[in-house]
């Protein structure tokens, strides 16, 4: 894995010391809604439903819904398998599609008061080209690897309705693979801090900062986007 990412670094500088970075800057919003339905104490289905705007909320740029099947070896790993659908907005009106199976390993740890969770995900990616600002119904295939990282401590907690305030900080890392990327085998890194407060065991509701830095497919430009984000989280016993 070190072998990669050195392999990664250097392919980067060698590129950028060719070409001038061009840099492009975005402000988004996301809002997304988390559903967990627990079948039994090992099985659980997930799933969430995310709107993302950019340049604030004046223009689309993405909606999603993804689900999985999780199993729960023990408290600490869980391994999950599921089908993504999403639409990126070529205008406010027409989209590409993207279909993407993924899976997963999640590990939780806890030391003292902090909760930490290390997520393994791959994804394979079929993205719907498009010519001349119109999808084509078209696709093309890769693999994307990634790893998260996150850490939450309380720093508030109402023992008597179980009301718990989380601070929470992490960063995830996006690698590209397939015989389609080019330019851009590191495709982005996403840094965020937030609070996630729990209401009860069912419901949590999380606010969150992120930066996010995105090696286009052209290899020489780059995103870089300030995102606020909402979540709602929903647990459902069956």
């Amino acid at each position: 894995m070190r072998f990669i990412f050195i392999a990664i670094l250097i392919m980067s500088v060698k590129l950028l010391s060719q070409n001038s970075p061009i840099i492009i800057k975005d402000n988004m919003l996301w809002l997304g809604y988390y559903n967990t339905i627990n079948i039994n104490p090992k099985w659980s289905v997930n799933s969430d439903f995310q709107f993302r705007a950019k340049n604030w909320y004046h223009a689309n740029s993405q909606v999603l819904g993804r689900t999985g099947l999780s199993y729960k070896f023990n408290d600490k790993i869980t391994a999950t398998s599921g089908f993504a659908h999403f639409r990126f907005f070529i205008n406010n009106e027409s989209t590409r599609r993207e279909w993407r199976p993924w899976q997963e390993i999640l590990i939780n740890d806890n030391l003292n008061n902090l909760k930490i969770s290390h997520r393994f995900r791959l994804e394979q990616r079929f993205n719907e080209k498009v010519k001349n600002n119109e999808p084509v119904n078209e696709y093309q295939f890769n693999h994307r690897f990634r790893y998260r990282l996150d850490l939450r401590f309380p720093i508030t907690k109402n023992e008597e309705k179980g009301k718990i305030l989380y601070i929470l900080i992490g960063n995830e890392l996006m690698i590209n693979a397939g015989k389609n990327i080019t330019y851009n085998y590191f495709d982005q890194n996403r840094s965020y801090a937030g609070l996630n407060y729990e209401l009860n065991k069912k419901i949590s509701l999380q606010l969150q900062y992120i930066h996010i830095w995105q090696q286009l497919s052209s290899g020489n430009t780059f995103l870089m986007s300030e995102v606020i984000r909402f979540n709602l989280y929903h647990t459902i016993q069956s």
